[in-house]
Parts: structure tokens; sequence; C-alpha cells
């Protein structure tokens, strides 16, 4: 059934296509969002999907994105990032209507934060759409951490991606609180501009974001906070939009986008050498 879904999925788009929807959604290990996340796939004809905190202990995050690629006709790819128990994973997962390959795992720098430290990764895939690959980079950084660890803990996936020409899109969960903490525990709210940090430090890289100024992604001590973000290069947005999902405390961002002609033509040419 998996098989005959998938092919159904990639035959209407047998043309090179155009346009391209992406959405990421930290999930907050919640196993009931499989209708909401197959029904945000479905309004928003979406071609690919990012997800973090998928897994809890009842439901293996394996299990969870195999059993929502099957529904969607998607192919995937799961990286663990958190053992749970005995029996269960949590992490980080890709979903896309065209085939994924070259896959991997990015450990990133552990921080022994004063409660809930957690492993961090990120998650990389290559979409090869029909106007060309896209490399895909997930991620999901620490909470209670300042700007200069922030940006350290990103740099690694930085240089990944530096190794890539054409087209590509890193997001997820960037936790770009603008609060300073002292010893992960004291927050001092706008002593620190983690988001426009983590912003330029992309943007020195060709990355660029739609999001700037847009609807907060989460709420915390009462202050409105933008920690979810798709950065996009050699790529062009033409809709973008922040959306409330019951069932988890952060907001998804999606982006309809479109290739621009420098950054496929990269990639293509490429391919055929």
């Amino acid at each position: 059934m998996a098989g005959t879904a998938r092919e159904a999925a990639a035959g209407v788009q047998s043309a090179i296509q155009e346009t391209f929807t992406i959405a990421s959604l930290n999930i907050d290990g919640n196993p009931r969002l499989g209708d909401t996340l197959t029904g945000l796939a479905q309004d928003r004809r979406l071609d690919m999907l990012l997800l973090q905190e998928v897994g809890d202990r009842s439901a293996d995050g394996s299990v969870f994105v195999a059993r929502l690629g099957d529904r969607l006709g998607f192919h995937v790819a799961y990286a663990p990032a958190d053992r749970l128990d005995a029996m269960h994973t949590q992490g980080l997962a890709i979903l896309s209507r065209d085939p994924l390959s070259d896959v991997r795992t990015y450990p990133l720098e552990r921080h022994q934060l004063r409660f809930k430290s957690r492993c961090r990764i990120g998650q990389a895939a290559t979409v090869r759409t029909t106007a060309g690959p896209i490399r895909l980079m997930n991620v999901h950084l620490d909470t209670r951490i300042n700007s200069r660890d922030r940006l350290a803990q990103l740099e690694p996936l930085l240089a990944a991606l530096d190794q890539v020409e054409g087209p590509q899109i890193i997001g997820g969960d960037f936790n770009t609180m603008d609060i300073g903490w002292v010893g992960s525990m004291l927050p001092f709210p706008y002593t620190q501009h983690q988001e426009s940090a983590i912003r330029n430090r992309l943007a020195e890289d060709g990355f660029v974001t739609p999001f700037v100024g847009g609807r907060p992604t989460l709420k915390l001590l009462g202050l409105p906070l933008r920690l979810d973000w798709l950065f996009l290069k050699h790529i062009e947005t033409l809709e973008w939009s922040v959306d409330t999902f019951p069932g988890t405390d952060h907001r998804g961002v999606s982006a309809r986008v479109k290739l621009k002609a420098e950054g496929s033509a990269v990639q293509l040419n490429q391919g055929s050498s």
C-alpha cells in the first residue's frame, strides 16, 4: 500500500515542478498529531515537512514517522536524538513527496543544563525534485543557552552546507529567545538578541527568511518569541504563514517557494556531468 501511495503521489509530478511548499513544526512529542499533520499536508499541498521532537514513551519516533509517511505517500527519514526508555526514542524527521538521498545526521555540542539537558543533532537530506535537488537541513538547538553558544552549536551544520552548491533550506526549532541566561536557570529578557544573531550569521552564508518581524511561534514568560524558522538559499519565497496547531506549544511555519534560476542551474549541471 505504501509503495502504491508514493507512486500515485509522484505520478502527478511528471512535468518539472516550478513551486514547492515546505513546513516545519515542533510537535512536542505528541503522538496524536497524525491527523493534524495529514490535514496540514493536504490543505497546503505540502511537498516537504520538517518535524522536531518526534516520538514519546507511547510511540517511538520512527514508528510515528513511518505511519505518517504511509498516510501521505511521502518518503521519510528519521534521526533519533534522545533515548526516552528501552523501547522509545525522540528525534527529528524529514518527509518529502519526492525521493530523499544522502541522508545524514550531525551530532551537535551538548550543553549540561541544570534540567532537561538533551542530545542535539542536525538532520540533512537531499530532495530529488523534478526541478533539481534541494538540500534540506532540519535543526533543533538548545533552549537555555546564550547567543555565542547557540551560534557555535549551529556552526557544524553551516560548515556541512558550505560543501553543497545550489538550493538549500535550513529550518526547524532554533530556540532563538531574546533572553540572556545565567547558569541556564535565570532568564533576563532582552539582554541578548539571539534572533538577530542567528539571522545575521545565516545571512553571511547567503540565507534569507521571510519570517522577520512575523507572528511569534511560542510564548514563554509572557514574551512573544520567534523560535521556529525557515532560511532559504537560492530560493525565492512566494507566500509564507505562521499557524497554530492544537496539541503542541509551538506554531508551525510554512512557505511556498520557487527555485531561483541560478541556483537550480548549478545543481542540474552538476548532476548531468
